[in-house]
C-alpha cells in the first residue's frame, strides 16, 4: 500500500542561509498531519553579498529586489518540478514578490505571510503593488491585536485572514556570559523604529546613571550622546544579550505610538527576567502591562522615560518584581512552544 505523500513546504526569508527553514526542527521529525510527514525546502531573499552593516553591504543592499526576485523565482521553479503545499513567507517584502512571481501558478498551493509586520507603511506604488499582491495569500500571521485590523483597512484585507500568532521565541541566551560593565546601568537594543534622541536626552536628565546602547550606526546619526551613555554598534548576539542580561533594567525608546515593532527586544528581555521601560507603542500591552510586568511611558517624553529610569535604579528590588513577573509571562505566552502550537493549528486547517 502507497504511502500518504508528504505536506511539501517552501519557506522563503531574507536568512542569507537558503537552507533555513524556520520552525521545522521545533515540530520534531515525526510529526504528521492525516498521516502526512513534513517535507521542508528553504530559499534565500538575500543579497549574495549581505552581512549586516560590514564592508559591502550597502553595495549589495541595493541589489535588495533583484535578490527578493530571484529567490521568489527559485521557488518558483522549485514548485514545477514538485508542487508545494504550503509557502511560508517571512515579512511582507519576501510575501510580495512570492505571490507576484508565483500569480496564478499557485494554484492549490497555501500561503501563509508569518512576521507580517511594517516598521513603515507603504505608499503610493508600493502600496498598490502590495495590495495587489496580497490578494492571493491565504493567511496573515501578525504579533499584536491592533495590526489585524490595521492591515485588513490599509491592504482591503479580509480580516477573518489575519490571525493573531504569539511573538514566540526562546530565551536568546542559553548560558549567563561574564559581565562586561561594572556598576548599575540601563541597556537599550535594538535598531528598528527607536527614538535615540529621546534616549540621549533621558541619559542628560541622570547624569549619575549609567546607560548603554546596543544599535545600528544610522540610530545615532545626528545625534551627540551623553558621557554617560555608553553606545556600542553591531555587537555580536551573545555580547549584545550579554549587557541585557547583566543591565539593571531594560530601555526600549520606540518612535511613535504608531510603532508596532521592538518585539524581539522585548520578549527576548522578557524571557532574561528584565525590567523593562518600554514607549507605550502599537501592540505594547499585549505583551508589557503597566507597573505589573514592565513601565510603560508616553512616546518623546523624555522627562517620563528618565523619572521611570531613576525609580528602577533607586528601587532594585521592585526591577526584580517586574523582572520576574515578565520572566513567568512570557515562559507561559511567549514560548518557542507557542509559535509551533500556532504553526500546527494552520497546518490541521488546510491540510487535516
Amino acid at each position: 500500500m502507497a504511502e500518504n505523500p508528504p505536506i511539501r513546504i517552501a519557506v522563503i526569508s531574507d536568512n542569507p542561509d537558503p537552507h533555513w527553514v524556520w520552525i521545522r526542527d521545533l515540530m520534531g521529525g515525526d510529526f504528521q498531519i492525516s498521516g502526512r510527514a513534513l517535507e521542508w525546502q528553504g530559499f534565500s531573499t538575500a543579497p549574495a553579498a549581505f552581512s549586516g552593516d560590514g564592508p559591502g553591504a550597502k553595495a549589495a543592499r541595493r541589489f535588495a529586489s533583484l535578490a527578493r526576485y530571484r529567490g521568489a523565482h527559485a521557488l518558483a521553479a522549485a514548485a514545477k518540478t514538485r508542487p508545494f503545499d504550503l509557502i511560508v513567507s517571512h515579512g511582507p517584502l519576501a510575501t510580495a514578490w512570492t505571490a507576484v512571481v508565483l500569480g496564478r501558478g499557485k494554484n492549490n498551493t497555501r500561503h501563509l505571510a508569518f512576521s507580517f509586520n511594517f516598521t513603515d507603511l507603504p505608499t503610493g506604488l508600493r502600496k498598490k503593488l502590495m495590495t495587489r499582491a496580497f490578494k492571493t495569500v491565504d493567511a496573515f500571521a501578525v504579533f499584536t491585536d491592533g495590526e489585524q485590523q490595521l492591515y485588513a483597512d490599509i491592504f482591503g484585507l479580509d480580516p477573518q485572514k489575519i490571525l493573531r500568532a504569539p511573538w514566540g521565541v526562546a530565551p536568546p541566551l542559553k548560558a549567563l556570559p561574564a559581565k562586561q560593565i561594572a556598576g548599575a546601568y540601563m541597556a537599550a537594543l535594538g535598531g528598528e523604529a527607536r527614538d535615540y534622541e529621546v534616549l540621549c536626552r533621558s541619559a542628560r536628565l541622570c547624569p549619575e546613571i549609567k546607560f548603554v546602547a546596543i544599535a545600528r550606526p544610522h540610530n545615532f546619526d545626528g545625534l551627540s550622546p551623553p558621557a554617560n551613555l555608553d553606545v556600542r554598534f553591531n555587537l555580536p548576539f551573545d555580547e549584545a544579550w550579554g549587557l541585557v542580561a547583566h543591565a539593571a533594567a531594560a530601555i526600549i525608546p520606540l518612535r511613535s505610538r504608531d510603532t508596532p515593532c521592538g518585539l524581539v527586544t522585548l520578549v527576548g528581555a522578557m524571557h532574561l527576567g528584565k525590567a523593562q521601560i518600554v514607549t507605550e507603542a502599537a501592540g505594547v500591552r499585549d505583551y508589557i502591562r503597566n507597573e505589573e510586568t514592565g513601565v510603560l511611558t508616553p512616546p518623546g517624553d523624555a522627562d517620563a522615560m528618565a523619572a521611570a529610569v531613576r525609580r528602577l535604579h533607586h528601587d532594585p528590588a521592585l526591577a526584580a518584581r517586574l523582572g520576574d513577573r515578565a520572566k513567568s509571562y512570557a515562559a507561559a505566552h511567549c514560548s518557542a512552544a507557542a509559535t509551533t502550537a500556532f504553526f500546527r493549528d494552520c497546518l490541521r486547517r488546510w491540510f487535516g
